[in-house]
């Protein structure tokens, strides 16, 4: 029964995984776009100038790239895993909401401090999620012997 399940359900949860990896590189590009517009409007070549706008957009693409270098390798070993398959496409869905919030709201000079929080909150539960996965995928090669 949970064989045929995990058959139904495994293409979607493929499916949203490489979406999520779609996302994070698309916004990957865009944090860089950001920085790369401010630079030219502003007429600054090397770090931020002085300026706290452009100092925030440096900001939000080097905590992504951060955060998202090690965040994405636990999924992607999970994803080769065809029964922990769901625990990489939560764990990818709950980074992009996260890095997604963090990144906007640190992007305003005037910015919420509280949604900032909030995207790292759901940041750290990705990594909680990941972590779990490889307890359930360390566990199923204990089980195998």
């Amino acid at each position: 029964m949970y064989n045929q399940i995990n058959e139904i359900l495994y293409p979607f949860f493929e499916i949203g995984f490489l979406l999520c990896i779609i996302f994070l590189i698309i916004w990957n590009r865009v944090l860089i776009l950001r920085v790369i517009q401010l630079r030219r409007e502003k007429k600054i070549l090397l770090e931020s100038g002085g300026d706290e706008e452009l100092a925030r957009a440096i900001r939000c693409h080097g905590n992504f790239v951060e955060s998202i270098s090690l965040a994405v390798i636990i999924p992607i070993i999970l994803f080769f895993q065809k029964e922990l398959v769901v625990f990489s496409f939560v764990a990818l869905v709950l980074l992009c909401i996260g890095r997604y919030i963090h990144s906007e709201g640190l992007k305003n000079v005037d910015e919420d401090i509280q949604y900032r929080r909030r995207g790292m909150y759901f940041t750290r539960y990705s990594n909680n999620v990941s972590l779990l996965g490889v307890v359930f995928y360390i566990a199923h090669i204990v089980m195998s012997f």
